[in-house]
């Protein structure tokens, strides 16, 4: 077993509460303490003397998962603690939590007033690419030495979803899963619409044809199915950027480049596809799935209210679940002159051991149990994620499916977003560029686009990110 570190950057409730956000009045979430073990009652013998006490069961110690996860995924991860419980050997009960996403951001506030307050749980399930802000800002404790130990290394992992969970040369996070992104369609929808269903759009131009000949209006005009919503669902600012052939950070300087020409022209083209349906609609269907309305069964693509969506290799498990009986496609997002060179982006998922956790090497055991080879292919499979450790995404069955090899055959082509330690806020910030100031206008693409660079390298410059 690996020896327990001493967490090297101690917080104070101010730093914490100063990074997040949070009032000093925040509800501070604690974690479940170790049962504790059952006492021993004499038993009267048959001689009248007190018997001996049977030995006590070994009192297990409960640790806390707290993750975002719903539906599938949520299963899916309750069996891995399950299996890890029963196989684990250092008398650890993980027990998983349900800890609810703050809507429209990547901050986990009720992580940081946990640990604000002294009671971290010992497993925290975070965006991949907000690992190196979370690692610089204290949040997330170094496990580099009990990695070291259990002989985790990088060539196991792809290379983009190692660099995720690595800030300054030291390991904060293991990574869990990796996606990719494409144009999910209805084939029994276009076919009622008189639209081949063999022949979905591949450029740009088909793609806008196309969601006007599946768009229903009722008698007040208004949508009562979309062809297609350009900002819904995996459809972001990333999704256009790159399938344009921009790029949101410069390789040699790292600065943060959303101003790119090519990103600009992207959010151009998606301003003028919101018009043609009409923004008060757009803003109809994303205020009607707001807060996880619109999550698993619910989602628009699956109630057939809309007939296409930009989304990801996840939903082949939804599908077989929720509309087995419904014929769906797949095929890379569309670009200005075909399916995009960059037709895709990789998110995906991690754990880590959160700041001020007293014993990590349990709690790191247990996350090297997750996002092991065992963890991932379990995980993996069960929700047709990606596995982000290379052996185990050379299992068949990740291609067995002809959806999913899709997905599978743009992981070459695909990009991430930039892992920097103002990740977080970046994605916040291009959260209101993509669903409010560019659809309604208050700012033009290069205003907002130019906006994300400026606050974002000065806050980078600001820590040192550049020298």
């Amino acid at each position: 077993m690996a020896i327990k570190k001493e967490n090297k950057q101690v917080l104070s409730r101010r730093d914490f509460l100063r990074y997040t956000g949070l009032t000093a009045g925040a509800t501070v979430l604690a974690a479940c303490a170790a049962p504790a073990a059952p006492s021993a009652v004499p038993a009267a013998s048959s001689g009248g003397e007190a018997a001996a006490a049977p030995a006590p069961a070994e009192a297990k110690t409960v640790i806390e998962a707290w993750s975002r996860m719903t539906g599938l995924a949520q299963e899916s991860t309750k069996g891995i603690i399950d299996i890890y419980n029963e196989k684990n050997t250092m008398g650890t009960q993980v027990e998983f939590v349900f800890i609810p996403q703050t809507q429209g951001s990547q901050a986990d506030e009720k992580l940081l007033t946990a640990i604000a307050g002294g009671t971290p749980p010992a497993m925290h399930y975070a965006d991949r690419f907000t690992v190196p802000q979370f690692a610089q800002q204290g949040f997330f404790t170094e496990i580099t030495e009990y990695a070291n130990g259990a002989g985790v290394k990088e060539e196991d992992y792809y290379s983009f979803a190692w660099a995720e969970t690595v800030y300054k040369g030291g390991i904060y996070a293991l990574s869990f899963d990796t996606d990719t992104r494409g144009l999910w369609y209805n084939k029994d929808i276009m076919a009622e619409a008189g639209l081949d269903p063999e022949k979905p759009p591949t450029t740009l131009d088909e793609l806008r044809e196309v969601t006007a000949a599946l768009t229903i209006r009722d008698g007040n005009g208004r949508i009562t199915r979309y062809g297609f919503n350009p900002i819904y669902d995996q459809a972001w600012l990333y999704t256009w950027g790159f399938g344009f052939g921009g790029e949101f950070q410069d390789p040699a300087t790292r600065r943060i480049t959303f101003a790119n020409p090519k990103n600009i022209e992207a959010m151009t083209f998606v301003k003028s596809f919101i018009d043609e349906i009409g923004i008060e609609d757009i803003d109809a269907m994303l205020a009607a799935c707001a807060g996880g309305a619109c999550n698993d069964a619910n989602d628009y693509f699956w109630t057939g209210q809309s007939a296409m969506t930009c989304s990801g290799n996840w939903k082949v498990a939804q599908s077989h679940r929720y509309k087995p009986d419904t014929n769906y496609g797949v095929v890379p997002m569309p670009g200005p002159d075909g399916p995009a060179p960059h037709a895709s982006w990789a998110g995906g998922w991690s754990w880590a051991v959160p700041s001020g956790v007293e014993d990590v090497a349990r709690a790191f055991d247990a996350v090297n149990y997750m996002c092991g080879t065992e963890g991932q292919l379990k995980y993996n499979k069960d929700t047709t994620h990606i596995p982000t450790n290379v052996e185990a995404s050379k299992d068949p069955f990740f291609r067995e499916d002809p959806l999913h090899a899709v997905f599978m055959d743009l992981l070459p082509v695909s990009h991430t977003r930039p892992p920097i330690p103002l990740g977080s806020q970046l994605w916040d910030m291009q959260f209101t560029a993509f669903r409010d100031e560019i659809p309604h206008g208050t700012k033009t693409p290069e205003e907002a686009l130019t906006n994300i660079d400026e606050v974002i390298n000065a806050g980078l410059e600001e820590i040192g990110f550049f020298s």
